[in-house]
């Protein structure tokens, strides 16, 4: 459809008093001095309007007493044509100026880059790799007719016939299947009049032939990645197309969708007097990325009350902030602002037992999880270690701490640095990391939690090292000022375990102070021994979560 651009338009309110005479006439109304609006020439052509090369007729929708001057603002003039036709053959925003009647007037166009316009045309509901048939729609939008030149680029795809496709020259490459799971890029490069135009770069997402978990990751700096946990050796990988936001330490996956803890970029201490330098959400992904929400906001709040790390339990989500305590909010929570009064501690450190007698003020916070229906809070400065407890032990009030006797879970491992954890309730079995000692994954027995006499004997590295996980790949941990983000404390080198309850296996992102030997890596339960995920070596990566449930996609 031709649109016309018109700027002006009069509203006239005429009231009526007594007879007709009284009346104002049209000649007697003020008028502008200068007014014009602008059209496509010949818009079927290429039915948007305003691409590169395009005719507009720019026209006056005023009468003129005199001749109209035009200018644009490419340096372009014209003196005495009332009606003006001019070509933009570049994309830009450019001004239009008209002189006229004794003034002038001025009005913005914008020209849009030529760039083709593809579509997939998926035949089945999720296209299935060596199974589902892809085609592709292009409009090239080309009000000058140019010459064009299509040149299609593939992973290893299928025709029709069976041949193996890898690129293709026309403007219609037929059917094609793909041969690999993942997002797969299909590129497009068209060649208009000679020139090239912006490459075109659409991913198709493949799907597994056999349903299986999938496993999502936060690439710093980068997206939301995923990956289907079937053989490590062919496992492709999906970019969902979000970003992962600036820290987030966590991912959290319920109820079909993922949570994204992100702190923001302010992450370690900061003096925050007035309460004002916050900048972390909580943000939901629908398990496909087919739908992005902020469940809740901190931006503008309090620093230390970002939420850093996260655990669902029944329908709520349960997050941690930087050092003082835990909120509780329902997983269907959107689009809200946290404020205390809204959203109150579930529990605070000086609401348990044990504040003043071993955990003190400015604990900062590790990991949180339950065992077998006990919180696991764990804390890596003022009061490191795990500290247990159950909802029964939450004080009513924080200022009785120093009455209250010390849980009866007991808090483990206070010779420690905890910073992340997961429990495989199918094997019994506790895994945990350490920010400070080489190959510092480390496994404990349900039966030892419970062990009073054998969790004190955990006293010291060599206490511990019987129970680290060990294997090909030596765990070096980033402690060094500088060689990391953080302080001590809050050095973010593995910030998740992810358990894959069907397998026992173990996934975790690992961040080295030596950036190559960073990954995401899985501990093979049944092998005893670390693999790194092909395509992540030397990517950098903070949170990990499993869809336990198997599907052929998301």
């Amino acid at each position: 459809m031709k649109k016309i651009h018109v700027f002006l338009v009069a509203i006239l309110t005429l009231t009526m008093v007594g007879c007709q005479e009284h009346m104002i006439s049209k000649e007697n109304l003020p008028q502008p001095a200068i007014d014009f609006a602008y059209e496509v020439i010949n818009d079927t052509v290429y039915n948007l309007d305003y691409y590169a090369g395009c005719e507009v007729r720019i026209f006056p929708t005023v009468s003129l007493a005199t001749d109209c001057d035009w200018e644009i603002n490419d340096g372009r003039s014209f003196k005495g044509q009332d009606t003006l036709i001019c070509k933009f053959p570049n994309a830009g925003d450019y001004v239009i100026t008209a002189y006229a009647n004794g003034g002038q007037k001025s009005h913005p166009i914008q020209i849009a880059a030529i760039r083709p316009i593809v579509t997939l045309i998926q035949e089945d509901s999720i296209c299935t790799v060596d199974e589902s048939y892809i085609s592709f729609d292009v409009e090239l939008p080309n009000p000058e007719g140019l010459e064009a030149e299509f040149q299609w680029t593939f992973p290893v795809v299928r025709d029709e016939r069976g041949e193996v496709l890898t690129d293709y020259k026309g403007v219609n490459p037929g059917r094609v299947v793909f041969t690999k799971s993942g997002s797969q890029p299909v590129k497009l490069q068209v060649v208009l009049g000679g020139k090239p135009l912006d490459l075109v770069t659409k991913n198709v997402q493949v799907a597994l032939k056999e349903p299986a978990p999938t496993l999502y990751y936060a690439v710093k700096n980068g997206n939301i990645m995923a990956r289907k946990l079937t053989d490590l050796a062919t496992a492709e990988k999906y970019d969902m197309g979000v970003s992962s936001g600036q820290h987030p330490f966590n991912l959290v996956f319920a109820e079909n969708t993922l949570y994204i803890l992100n702190p923001g970029k302010q992450f370690n201490y900061v003096n925050d007097e007035n309460g004002v330098m916050g900048d972390g959400s909580i943000t939901a992904m629908a398990a496909d990325a087919s739908a992005i929400s902020t469940v809740i906001s901190n931006v503008g709040g309090p620093a230390f009350q970002d939420p850093f790390y996260g655990y669902v339990d029944g329908d709520k989500l349960y997050y941690s902030d930087r050092n003082t305590g835990i909120f509780s909010i329902p997983l269907n929570t959107r689009n809200q602002v946290w404020s205390l009064a809204s959203y109150p501690y579930f529990v605070q450190n000086a609401q348990l037992g044990y504040y003043g007698k071993g955990l003190a003020y400015g604990a900062i916070t590790g990991g949180i999880c339950k065992v077998e229906g006990t919180w696991y809070w764990s804390k890596t400065f003022n009061g490191q270690g795990i500290w247990r407890f159950v909802d029964a032990d939450i004080l009513p009030d924080a200022s009785s701490y120093d009455k209250a006797a010390k849980p009866a879970a007991g808090e483990i491992l206070t010779a420690f640095y905890i910073k992340a954890m997961a429990y495989d309730e199918n094997n019994k079995l506790f895994y945990f990391t350490t920010y400070d000692l080489a190959n510092g994954i480390y496994c404990l027995t349900y039966d030892q939690l419970q062990d009073a006499t054998f969790m004190k004997g955990l006293g010291s590295a060599s206490d511990l090292k019987t129970y680290q996980l060990t294997g090909s790949v030596e765990l070096l941990p980033i402690i060094e000022s500088g060689k990391d983000e953080g302080s001590s404390g809050e050095y973010a080198g593995i910030c998740q375990l992810a358990i894959d309850k069907a397998t026992g296996d173990v996934y975790f992102a690992y961040r080295s102070s030596e950036k190559s030997e960073s990954g995401l890596y899985r501990y093979d339960y049944l092998k005893e021994s670390f693999d790194i995920i092909p395509d992540t070596k030397g990517v950098e990566i903070y949170g990990i979560a499993i869809n336990q449930d198997s599907t052929k996609l998301f």
